[in-house]
Parts: C-alpha cells; sequence; structure tokens
C-alpha cells in the first residue's frame, strides 16, 4: 500500500504556516500593531509629515538599496 507522502507534507506545511501566521498576529496584537485599514492609515499625522520629502526619501531607499550588503556571506 502505497502512502500519499505529498499530501501529508503539504498538509504538514500549511499546518506550520498556519501556526506562524497565528503566532504573527499574536505578537502583533501584544505589541500594539494594528492592520492598515483604509489609504488613510498611511498618511501618518499631519504636524510629522507635513514637510516629509518623498523623493528624498526615495532616493535615501534606493540609495541602501543599491549599496552592497556589509554582512558577510559565509
Amino acid at each position: 500500500m502505497k502512502i500519499n507522502t505529498k499530501t501529508q507534507t503539504n498538509a504538514g506545511r500549511e499546518r506550520e504556516t498556519a501556526q506562524a501566521l497565528a503566532e504573527l498576529l499574536r505578537r502583533a496584537a501584544a505589541q500594539g500593531v494594528k492592520p492598515f485599514t483604509s489609504l488613510e492609515d498611511f498618511a501618518g499625522d499631519p504636524q510629522l509629515t507635513a514637510d516629509f520629502a518623498v523623493d528624498e526619501f526615495l532616493r535615501q531607499v534606493r540609495e541602501d538599496r543599491d549599496r552592497p550588503s556589509q554582512r558577510s556571506v559565509e
């Protein structure tokens, strides 16, 4: 009799994924992290973001992304 290991493996992975997601959501809630539910959630506090330079931010992100990693790969 042949056992379908693919189905068992998939079920195991799905269970692990569900457990990891549940743990992530639990930890986020414990730290006060809340999901974004609307576009306004992305806006931020107007007093803190009034002079935010989007172009400068994107330039810095691109510069950091393109910079070689300082971590050594072993």
